[in-house]
C-alpha cells in the first residue's frame, strides 16, 4: 500500500466499540510507524476526550487529537492535524454555526471532519483538507431510528463493494 495513508479509528461512534485498553493493544499489534491513529474519545464528552488524549500521550502514543464540541479549541492552533467530531447528530444549521465558529478564523492545523461527506460541508473551510463518511448502515439505536429513505436523502447513493479486493485485504496486515 505504497503512497496510501492509513488512519486507525477506534470507532467509538459504533454501538459495540472497542475498549480503551483494547484500542491501545490493537495499535501496539497492528499500527506501523508510518500509520496515523486517532485518539480514543467519547462523543459528547469533551472532558473524557481530553483525558484520553493526555493519557495516550503520557503512555508514549502519538495519536491525532479529536476536538469534540465543548473541547479545547486551542488544538486548532497547536496541532498539525486535528479531527473534528461530534457534528453528525447536529442539525445542518447547528453544524454550520459550530464549524463557522471554529474554522472561519485563522487555523494552523489541517482539519479532518469526521462524519462529513458532502462537498458543500467542506467548501467554506480552507483548513478542512480531509474527511470521512460515517457509515450510513444503521447500527446504533440513534441510527436505527432513521429509515432507509432518510439515509438515502441525507447521504445519497453509496457504492460499497461486497468484499474488499483480496490484494488490499492481504496488504493491510
Amino acid at each position: 500500500m505504497r503512497n496510501r495513508a492509513v488512519i486507525w479509528d477506534p470507532g467509538t461512534f459504533t454501538e459495540d466499540c472497542i475498549s480503551y485498553q483494547g484500542y491501545r493493544a490493537y495499535i501496539d499489534r497492528h499500527a506501523k510507524s508510518k500509520h496515523m491513529y486517532m485518539q480514543y474519545d467519547e462523543i459528547g464528552n469533551p472532558e473524557a476526550t481530553a483525558w484520553y488524549l493526555q493519557d495516550m500521550r503520557r503512555r508514549g502514543y502519538n495519536p491525532v487529537p479529536i476536538l469534540q464540541p465543548g473541547g479545547d479549541t486551542r488544538l486548532l492552533q497547536t496541532e498539525q492535524l486535528l479531527f473534528i467530531g461530534g457534528t453528525v447528530r447536529m442539525s445542518e444549521e447547528e453544524r454550520i454555526r459550530y464549524l463557522d465558529g471554529l474554522l472561519c478564523g485563522p487555523v494552523r492545523a489541517r482539519v479532518h471532519l469526521l462524519g462529513m461527506m458532502l462537498p458543500k460541508w467542506f467548501a467554506p473551510y480552507n483548513a478542512a483538507v480531509q474527511g470521512d463518511n460515517t457509515s450510513w448502515i444503521p447500527r446504533s439505536e440513534w441510527n436505527r431510528r432513521k429509515t432507509v429513505a432518510y439515509w438515502m436523502r441525507e447521504y445519497g447513493k453509496q457504492w460499497i463493494p461486497p468484499e474488499p479486493r483480496r490484494s488490499v485485504q492481504l496488504t493491510l496486515f
